[in-house]
């Protein structure tokens, strides 16, 4: 074993290194001075639950954003199928023809020209909002755009100042 001269004294040592106090403490503590250095090649070779829960921590914090990255690709999965169905729903409605029977709260009843109309305009609504609706998760839609442009333009004239910047101070320490 390569700790023999702190062999009897491990329990102990790894009760107190997990209170945080330090080789030269325990050392003394336990009245084995001389073993300081031992007891620290042990903190650090063996007993370093500080660099595990680190190395635990950061895992922890991969995992995460490799679950968070997950469930908000499935959501957005989620919304294109509620869109495509929307869309599906809004086109079915387009087969609606004036005089068509169906059964109302009251019995068989039919289409009228009103009714046709409105069927219409609905489909058209619910198609036109669920288009925006994925051109916008898409980013795709014109604010999306416009934000994308600005960031462009904002990022060309930082790379211009910080150009002009590196220049001026590369002629001033000529």
């Amino acid at each position: 074993m390569a700790y023999e001269s702190i062999a009897a004294y491990l329990d102990k040592i790894e009760i107190l290194l997990s209170e945080d106090f330090s080789p030269h403490a325990i050392a003394n503590e336990l009245g084995i001075s001389k073993q300081w250095r031992t007891i620290h090649r042990y903190k650090k070779e063996v007993f370093d639950f500080k660099k595990a829960a680190s190395e635990d921590w950061t895992a922890e914090k991969q995992k995460s954003h490799e679950e968070r990255f997950k469930a908000g690709k499935e959501r957005i999965i989620d919304n294109y199928e509620l869109l495509n169905r929307l869309k599906i729903k809004a086109d079915s409605l387009l087969d609606f023809r004036v005089g068509d029977e169906f059964q109302g709260p009251e019995g068989s009843e039919y289409i009228t020209p009103a009714t046709v109309s409105k069927i219409y305009a609905d489909s058209a609504k619910i198609t036109a909002a669920a288009i925006k609706t994925e051109q916008e998760l898409a980013g795709d839609d014109p604010e999306s755009r416009k934000a994308d442009a600005l960031v462009e333009l904002s990022d060309a004239q930082l790379r211009e100042i910080i150009e002009a910047t590196s220049t001026a101070t590369a002629e001033e320490s000529e």
